[in-house]
């Protein structure tokens, strides 16, 4: 973490003075240039609002970086999706900025780019990508090999876009596979390899601001519900252990968020209801939505035209749509 002052201080908030900087995770300056790749991923996976985070093989964001004089900050975007251009609200710009201030090192400058390979507010994780991808590509370019310090940083670019630090998609995009925030006071990560399994994702275009999706959501909610939800997060845990497909997809349900957030995306029922006749194992929304996700081991391509049409004819809406599978998270493509 970082003080207002910039200096580095640990997770209890202690400053730490720099002969206590370790030295195998704070050796600057090993490399001019790095470009890295960052995931998509899906946050909550059924029953762990802001707990559970299923990585992606595709789509993924592309994003290098090359050191610059002290205090040169500059931000290029590339693909088809509008991103911020200035580097303090572009979430992989401001992410590599905080890594940096968290590492003690306030004034370096940076050109970093920018290639969106996902739709921002789509409920894929966006910003998350973006945000681990910048401040992994910081990491890799100050030689910072401390995944922890990343992770804090890619919050920190998260919290930019959604008013909250929450760790459900940044830690699916950095570690892969499937990740449970078992501790957000102690930042600690379970990291589960999750089976083998298509993901279809349908993507209405519609688009849902992340920080009004959680506006709507109660501040309190039932006995029952709370109970309901620690059953079948325990039941998606158990099942992702025994790699049982079909029994994950019985537990990708939600009595927290998902009532609230269906009724943002027209036609959802019927979308759901396609898939499973289609032979999915489960169906949710992706994080705060709009996107639509289906699991299964087989008909993945009758799975996601059932659910195309679905929004089509339940709701007038055209859709982009792909299948994909559980990924390995974030990783450095070059460094030079």
């Amino acid at each position: 973490m970082s003080s207002s002052s910039g200096k580095a201080v640990d997770r209890s908030g202690r400053l730490i003075s720099d002969h206590e900087m370790p030295l195998d995770g704070l050796r600057f300056m090993r490399y001019n240039s790095v470009r890295v790749s960052s995931p998509a991923s899906i946050a909550n996976f059924g029953p762990g609002f802001d707990t559970f985070g299923l990585c992606l093989e595709y789509p993924v964001d592309s994003i290098s970086i090359k050191a610059e004089p002290s205090g040169v900050v500059k931000l290029k975007s590339l693909g088809k999706y509008t991103v911020p251009s200035s580097p303090m609200e572009n979430t992989a710009s401001y992410a590599a900025v905080k890594l940096a201030e968290i590492c003690g090192r306030d004034r370096i400058g940076f050109t970093m780019t920018v290639r969106k390979g996902m739709k921002p507010g789509s409920g894929l994780g966006s910003s998350a990508a973006s945000s681990v991808g910048g401040a992994l590509a910081m990491a890799a370019l100050l030689d910072v090999r401390d995944k922890g310090l990343v992770l804090e940083a890619a919050a920190m670019g998260e919290e930019l876009v959604s008013g909250s630090r929450h760790f459900d998609n940044v830690s699916a995009a950095l570690y892969g596979g499937f990740t449970v925030v078992s501790d957000l006071k102690t930042r600690t990560i379970i990291q589960i390899r999750p089976p083998m399994f298509k993901v279809v994702v349908v993507v209405p275009e519609i688009h849902i601001e992340t920080r009004n999706a959680r506006e709507i959501l109660p501040s309190s909610v039932s006995m029952a519900d709370a109970v309901c939800n620690v059953s079948w997060a325990s039941g998606m845990l158990h099942a992702m252990m025994k790699r049982n497909v079909r029994m994950m997809g019985s537990y990708l349900d939600d009595k927290l968020a998902l009532p609230y957030r269906s009724a943002l995306i027209p036609g959802y029922q019927e979308v759901r209801e396609s898939a499973l006749n289609a032979g999915a194992a489960g169906v949710s929304i992706g994080g705060s939505g709009p996107a639509v996700f289906a699991i299964t081991q087989s008909n993945a391509v009758s799975i996601k035209k059932a659910m195309v049409e679905a929004f089509r004819h339940s709701a007038g809406l055209r859709t982009e749509s792909f299948i994909t599978v559980p990924g390995k998270g974030a990783r450095v493509e070059s460094a030079r």
